[in-house]
């Protein structure tokens, strides 16, 4: 909602293509509910390709984040943007390197972990070694009958 009306100074955000812009704004009207969806890639919704990068090059990307992968000015990942439209085979070998990357991350169990009451903040308490220790105790209880 911020980066349609008010991402500074009451201005939408100014990297948006504007027929986007208005777009957007029909499906999230201001003062909206604010749980309408739309898709991330609009060219081709519902394949899995690289053409959501393409889009970004026509500053069509629905994140801010994603939209700046393309349009922060001599970032890094602007030829690496550009590398994907250019050759979708690089996308998916990329793609799949790194779901393999992120497969083998090492994922702290037991004790050694915690369960997060928020996802991006670690606990400042013990309370989420208890939540883990009844969670640990009810799987016990369901492995045991």
């Amino acid at each position: 909602m911020n980066r349609l009306y008010n991402f500074s100074g009451g201005n939408p955000d100014p990297i948006l293509n504007t027929t986007l812009l208005e777009s957007l704004r029909a499906i999230c009207p201001n003062g909206g509910v604010g749980t309408n969806l739309t898709n991330l890639d609009l060219t081709t919704p519902e394949t899995f390709d690289s053409k959501y990068y393409s889009n970004l090059q026509l500053q069509n990307g629905l994140l801010r984040s994603d939209q700046e992968l393309f349009s922060t000015t001599d970032a890094d990942t602007v030829p690496i943007v550009n590398s994907y439209i250019n050759n979708e085979t690089l996308f998916f070998e990329d793609f799949i390197a790194s779901m393999i990357k992120m497969a083998n991350i090492g994922v702290l169990t037991g004790s050694e972990g915690e369960i997060r009451t928020q996802c991006n903040f670690v606990n400042t308490n013990s309370s989420a070694f208890d939540i883990f220790t009844i969670q640990q105790s009810k799987e016990e209880m369901v492995s045991s009958i």
